[in-house]
């Protein structure tokens, strides 16, 4: 569904930038006829390229869904979750920033197992209702099991495991929930569901609490990095920016076919000034 040259010259992009100084931020380096603000002027000439590919895909969308709409503020939210721990070492990842407070890798476990959840639940309320067999009652360890496509013994080491191998299991199955819930329809998002609570919620409130979910985690850990002494840059805060005008871009993509020449061009364009940059840096 998304374009993936797009997300990698970004990727690429931000790998480059990531360690540099404020001070190299500085370093002359020239975009048509702007030539007084250094490399710093690279990230909004890419700002401006990914926001105006996000108008241009919006012209040329097809039908949009309401689902389509409530799973692209969900991306946005992981784009900016990603975003958020860049350059975040494994170590780092371990650390409490005070006694009995979690580590961004325990916030981050949470944050995986929970929305595994999320998507049986609504994989199995989807299942049920299509069949025309839905009933209220919980799903079953079997269903959980075969809905999650993880045992018990597979849940407990990705959730106990390093955060480079949840970041990994995470980012396969975001892009199997877009994938899979952006053909859900109107209709289908005010069908009844089951979780842990008593209140049967609709379909639609499970759907937007991926994004809720995530912008209370992601707010822990912001903090936590902060009382680490791990608060952003210049550098990391301008790539952040750089990240949600990715996920502008892609939530366009949403429910679409991505093949489209403007969204190959800007990735060679992002790419391009990622390479200019890089010798730069080097000499």
């Amino acid at each position: 569904m998304f374009y993936p040259e797009l997300t990698h010259a970004i990727e690429e992009f931000a790998a480059v930038i990531l360690p540099v100084s404020e001070r190299d931020l500085e370093r002359q380096w020239t975009w048509k006829d702007h030539d007084e603000e250094g490399i710093r002027f690279a990230f909004f000439v890419t700002l401006q390229e990914l926001r105006q590919l996000a108008v241009n895909l919006f012209t040329v969308r097809m039908q949009t869904t309401q689902a389509h709409w409530i799973l692209s503020r969900y991306h946005s939210q992981y784009i900016d979750l990603q975003a958020s721990i860049l350059g975040l070492t494994s170590e780092n990842s371990e650390r409490e920033p005070a006694k009995g407070e979690w580590s961004v890798r325990r916030v981050y476990a949470h944050i995986l197992t929970t929305e595994i959840n999320f998507t049986a639940t609504v994989r199995y309320a989807l299942e049920k209702h299509r069949a025309g067999v839905w009933t209220p009652e919980r799903m079953s360890d079997e269903d959980d099991v075969r809905l999650t496509g993880l045992n018990e013994e597979e849940y407990q080491k990705l959730a106990y495991g390093p955060l480079e191998g949840m970041l990994a299991y995470h980012r396969g199955l975001h892009s199997i929930v877009i994938q899979e819930f952006s053909a859900i329809t109107d209709e289908e998002l005010d069908l009844p569901s089951t979780f842990w609570e008593e209140t049967r919620f609709p379909i639609r409130h499970r759907l937007h609490r991926f994004e809720a979910h995530l912008v209370q985690h992601t707010v822990q850990i912001d903090k936590t990095l902060v009382m680490l002494g791990l608060a952003p840059g210049e550098p990391q805060r301008l790539i952040r920016y750089t990240y949600s005008a990715l996920a502008d871009a892609e939530n366009m993509m949403i429910g679409q076919v991505p093949v489209n020449p403007m969204i190959e061009a800007t990735a060679n364009s992002i790419k391009a000034r990622t390479n200019e940059i890089r010798e730069l840096l080097r000499m």
